[in-house]
């Protein structure tokens, strides 16, 4: 039976809500990322403007560029054609934000002239070459390269729908030092028709990144229609370092999560309380955690069900010094090429009614399985779930991402 640790539960949901208010970090679940309610972040910054077409948005992004920033604009309900390969936006200026007005980011829509081959020109929507530039509440869609380019620190992402790129959604561009200290949170990731135009295809692709965080974002369909793999949905490589990966959910895409790759390394980072799931229908089906020259990393509390024979793999002698705890998968955990991790607590041999709605990546518990509740180890990294509930604060923790919780009363008392 699980433990009655309701004092405990209760103390820190309080702290955790407090927190949460007091930070006003415009957060969310990914429930509401795939239902599209996930409040607005009504930030302001310097001087507002408003615009209602793309003459207007143009001219806004010239004028922040020409000031140096400390700007604001705030785009009114409608779809813009705002990049082609003659021109896009390409945002030098420091400290700009850009966001929908009416906060939905269903109703403004910036687009290239479609997801095709531009080779060899540039079209993306949206190139943040400046540091401190936020995007906010709004869609990037049908664009010939990515949807956003990050070349400048402190990139803010929320409530972004990003569809239909030709290559990368978001890519971080290793020019200089690489983008760093960047958040991308509550945002959608997805190739409606269920599979992406080509290979060369991803989520978050990342060069060069340190001291990112990715979290409670959904990605569906970063697959490949032919001639190899894609890319992850969400990727560190190219001497990345120290970034974080939590609370995401991915569905159906070829691979999920990877930091480095070959001997590009990414060295440090945690990957926790993801959900992982493919139903093995794509061509390219592949890993769902890979650590390729990744030493130092943190692999803990992730559910994973793929077709794929396995569901982690750790790869290379470089990759030393990893810990891989609490994992729930119904696939192998895997050394290759003479990687070497500390492996705890996981288990391997999920079954598929074990999980409340797998074919949608739903997969939380569906009942007080015995065989993962109070199962694993208390790791003090880990102390919420995929749905940021407070896990056991003393005792163990659950194996995977979610934590079954079965005691709590909110009311007149605790029993």
């Amino acid at each position: 039976m699980k433990k009655n640790n309701t004092l405990s539960y209760f103390l820190l949901l309080l702290l955790v809500i407090t927190a949460s208010v007091s930070s006003q970090d415009c957060g969310c679940s990914i429930s509401q990322v795939e239902s599209n309610t996930v409040n607005a972040c009504e930030i302001n910054m310097g001087t507002v403007l408003t615009v209602a077409n793309s003459t207007e948005l143009r001219n806004a992004i010239n004028q922040a560029n020409a000031s140096g920033g400390n700007t604001t604009i705030l785009i009114e309900d409608g779809t813009y054609q705002i990049a082609s390969t003659t021109w896009y936006p390409y945002i030098t200026a420091n400290n700009v934000v850009i966001r929908s007005l009416s906060g939905n980011r269903d109703n403004v829509i910036l687009t290239g002239t479609g997801m095709k081959s531009v080779n060899p020109d540039t079209e993306i929507v949206i190139s943040a070459v400046g540091n401190n530039i936020s995007l906010m509440d709004l869609t990037i869609k049908e664009v010939g390269n990515h949807g956003i380019m990050a070349n400048g620190d402190h990139l803010f992402v929320h409530n972004v729908r990003i569809q239909e790129t030709y290559e990368q959604m978001l890519k971080g561009n290793s020019s200089g030092d690489g983008a760093d200290d960047a958040r991308v949170q509550c945002s959608l990731f997805e190739y409606t028709a269920g599979v992406g135009p080509q290979w060369y295809i991803g989520g978050l692709d990342i060069h060069d990144g340190d001291n990112w965080i990715v979290n409670d974002n959904v990605f569906k369909n970063i697959a490949s229609p032919s001639v190899t793999v894609a890319e992850h949905a969400i990727h560190f490589w190219n001497s990345s370092s120290n970034n974080t990966v939590e609370r995401n959910m991915i569905i159906n895409s070829d691979r999920g999560i990877g930091f480095g790759l070959g001997s590009s390394p990414s060295e440090g980072g945690i990957i926790r309380n993801n959900m992982i799931y493919n139903d093995g229908t794509g061509a390219f089906d592949d890993v769902g955690i890979g650590l390729e020259t990744s030493p130092n990393t943190k692999v803990y509390n992730n559910s994973i069900f793929i077709a794929y024979n396995n569901a982690i793999e750790y790869r290379f002698p470089e990759t030393t010094n990893v810990e891989i705890y609490n994992n729930l998968t119904n696939q192998s955990i895997t050394s290759r090429n003479s990687a070497q991790a500390t492996l705890a607590t996981n288990y391997t041999s999920a079954i598929e009614n074990w999980f409340v709605n797998p074919s949608t990546g739903n997969l939380r518990l569906d009942s007080q399985n015995p065989n993962v509740v109070d199962q694993g180890t208390y790791l003090d990294e880990v102390l919420m779930d995929i749905d940021k509930t407070p896990r056991t604060i003393t005792g163990d923790h659950d194996i995977g991402a979610f934590e079954f919780v079965v005691d709590f009363v909110f009311g007149d008392g605790f029993e």
